[in-house]
């Protein structure tokens, strides 16, 4: 049994997760104004290239008439895929467990919770290598990931980070009630446990079975200039996204334990000054780079493995969907020892394909005339 378990239940939680908890909301509130606006203008110049009306629908989503056909879009979501596909897809031990069945590849790995932490430490030390932590049920962008987990003082904070950001998902009310509320259900949150694997992380975007786009996601960097620290650098750097608006302001860096955890294995801390030039990585999840860091990657990728990603999109019954995968070898078939699916996402992010290098796909645009050709 692990001995920090007791600090974890006593004033560690809950520095951690208040933390966790404010820094969420500070985040979530400018995240949520600028996704609002990025994804109904971009809905907007779809539908207007395309010729079809727009009107406003409740909760700020917007009503898409194609001729004879109508869908609803809110941000990422489009009304294709009903709650119940979206439910099952986020359910990430039962959709890995179903892939592995159909004989695609995915990462070994186990779920627990902040109560069977125990169980985490032992798959950990059976692992033999670095291991990722996340929420196992409705999270996505990366929320309460953290990679390069080795030992117990870092299993530790992974599991706190991860529990709080699946306690936060579709929770209502104000600070202090979520808070409560959080603290109670904190010790059950379903987390997941799995061995990292190495390669480069690649976005997979699929209507009906059909790849739109395809992109290769690094992670987010700053570059050194001798005198602003790290945490400084990070700062100005989401102050030019949020000036540069657009896709740029969407999923800023946070510092969270993926990066702080991330800037201690190459013996950094966010107080420290690096030199002129050099380019720190902050993480090595890829959720909140910058569109410049997301690049065409077809033509990086052979047939064997998109059709592995679109069986993927099909066992979770999603017509739209992000599929994640990683390998350092695209040209292959994912074998486990090349690479493997990381996940399925059926409210995939189109911010990531408005990267400003040629060969730029508008998948709002391809996903609209794809529904207006009575493919509905």
């Amino acid at each position: 049994m692990l001995t920090a378990m007791p600090v974890l239940r006593t004033r560690a939680r809950t520095r951690m997760v208040q933390q966790l908890l404010a820094d969420a909301t500070v985040s979530a509130r400018t995240s949520r104004r600028q996704r609002t606006r990025f994804y109904q203008d971009l809905w907007r110049a779809a539908a207007d290239d395309l010729g079809a009306t727009v009107s406003p629908a409740p909760n700020e989503a917007l009503d898409i008439a194609l001729g004879s056909h109508r869908v609803r879009v809110n941000g990422t979501h489009c009304s294709i895929d009903g709650p119940d596909v979206l439910d099952f897809a986020g359910n990430k031990p039962v959709v890995g467990r179903l892939m592995a069945e159909a004989g695609l590849p995915v990462a070994p790995h186990r779920v627990f919770t902040l109560s069977t932490l125990d169980e985490a430490q032992r798959f950990l030390a059976d692992a033999h290598r670095a291991c990722v932590v996340k929420p196992a049920v409705n999270t996505a962008a990366g929320r309460g990931v953290t990679t390069g987990v080795q030992g117990c003082p870092q299993l530790v904070r992974a599991a706190a980070a991860a529990a709080a950001a699946g306690a936060r998902v579709r929770r209502p009310g104000p600070p202090l009630q979520r808070l409560r509320e959080l603290f109670r259900d904190l010790e059950e949150v379903p987390l997941l446990i799995e061995h990292q694997i190495a390669g480069a992380n690649y976005r997979l975007l699929y209507l009906d079975g059909e790849l739109i786009d395809a992109i290769r996601r690094e992670p987010p960097t700053v570059i050194g200039d001798g005198r602003a620290t790290i945490a400084r650098l990070i700062a100005a750097h989401n102050e030019e996204r949020l000036r540069s608006s657009g896709p740029h302001a969407l999923n800023l860096v946070s510092v969270d334990v993926e990066l702080t955890q991330n800037l201690s294995r190459q013996g950094l801390r966010p107080t420290d000054v690096p030199l002129p030039g050099r380019r720190v990585q902050l993480k090595t999840t890829v959720n909140e780079n910058p569109p410049e860091c997301n690049h065409p990657a077809r033509g990086e990728l052979c047939d064997a493995l998109i059709d592995q990603a679109a069986r993927a999109a099909s066992i979770v019954g999603a017509r739209l969907a992000g599929v994640d995968v990683i390998t350092h070898r695209p040209g292959q078939a994912l074998t486990g020892s090349t690479g493997c699916i990381l996940e399925v996402n059926t409210t995939p992010g189109l911010a990531m394909h408005h990267h400003g290098h040629p060969g730029a796909v508008e998948p709002a645009t391809v996903i609209l005339r794809h529904l207006a050709a009575g493919r509905t």
